[in-house]
């Protein structure tokens, strides 16, 4: 059953960070790397860029499963155990056709700057299904939404 508290900080976090950091599977060791993201309303997609010839596009070829970390984190000590995190466990695919088009306005709408990237005709725009959302916070407190 889904909580709503839950799905809501989960929301609040993801609307409110820029950057999160890709894992995909690698052909010897995880490969993870900072994307910027988008997710949807609904928090079934998570989204992100990127050109077809870069590492993290091949591992998402070869190994659909992937993570993403999105925090709260700053620079500062006094803020430390006030960060939270968010991982992302889903499956990665790009998106195609109309499909690509939907998430790809998204995408923009919160990164407009990254405009001229997501139309370059190299670009690829991901789109994770979400199976399960795993927020820690407080260091130990841990809470998992799962959305299948």
């Amino acid at each position: 059953m889904e909580s709503k508290p839950l799905k809501d900080d989960i929301t609040k976090i993801l609307t409110s960070q820029q950057l999160g950091v890709l894992s995909t599977y690698g052909s010897e060791y995880p490969y993870s790397t900072i994307v910027g993201f988008t997710s949807t309303d609904d928090l079934k997609y998570v989204v992100f860029a990127t050109i077809r010839n870069t590492r993290k596009y091949k591992n998402i070829k070869e190994s659909a499963n992937v993570s993403m970390l999105i925090d709260t984190r700053s620079k500062y000590i006094r803020d430390f155990s006030k960060a939270q995190a968010v991982t992302v466990l889903g499956r990665a695919e790009e998106a195609e056709d109309s499909e690509r088009e939907k998430f790809a306005d998204l995408h923009i709408q919160k990164h407009p700057y990254l405009k001229s990237f997501v139309q370059n005709p190299n670009c690829a725009i991901i789109k994770i299904e979400a199976h399960k959302y795993i927020m820690a916070s407080k260091f130990q407190e841990i809470k998992e939404l799962d959305m299948q």
